[in-house]
């Protein structure tokens, strides 16, 4: 089984995924090695800071590996994958199973504001900017047939569903 977990930043997807190795099982971060920002025009890889403005975020994405992404995903075992890039669409149907976690504004901002290990979403502008699209975003990802997954609940809880998709 291949479960793709996406949602908005601050939803929970890294915490998720240490949760899910802690117990086991083989499950990778998108966030670490396999995306990275580039230019929609050039292809060129760029480099991010906190508080870019609306224009750069139109100019650049945050852009999976796909090719690697394939070749992790060519194996028999059952792999979790936690993630969310501009250009998802392209390997989402890669996937058995798709869930979007889902979290409420002030939780989002919480989360944001408190984690150690990414400054994406700090910045003011990145938050207000989040906060206008995550709703939109997981309401599309349900329309498209993935699956809701209450990022309200514990990470022991949240591991605990995901572990019930993979049977």
């Amino acid at each position: 089984m291949k479960i793709y977990l996406t949602g908005a930043s601050g939803t929970g997807k890294s915490s998720l995924i240490r949760e899910l190795k802690k117990r086991g099982i083989k499950a990778i971060d998108m966030d670490i090695g396999l995306c990275h920002w580039e230019s929609r025009v050039t292809g060129d890889r760029a480099a991010w800071k906190p508080g870019q403005s609306e224009e750069w975020y139109l100019e650049h994405g945050w852009m999976c590996n796909i090719p690697e992404l394939k070749a992790l995903l060519g194996g028999d075992e059952d792999l979790v994958v936690a993630g969310l890039s501009s250009n998802q669409e392209e390997y989402v149907p890669l996937f058995d199973k798709v869930l979007v976690l889902h979290a409420r504004p002030e939780t989002v901002l919480a989360r944001l504001t408190s984690r150690t290990d990414n400054d994406y979403g700090k910045h003011p502008l990145e938050q207000q900017r989040l906060l206008n699209w995550h709703k939109s975003f997981e309401q599309e990802m349900i329309e498209k047939g993935a699956l809701p997954l209450d990022a309200e609940q514990s990470i022991e809880a949240m591991a605990d569903e995901v572990l019930r998709h993979m049977t």
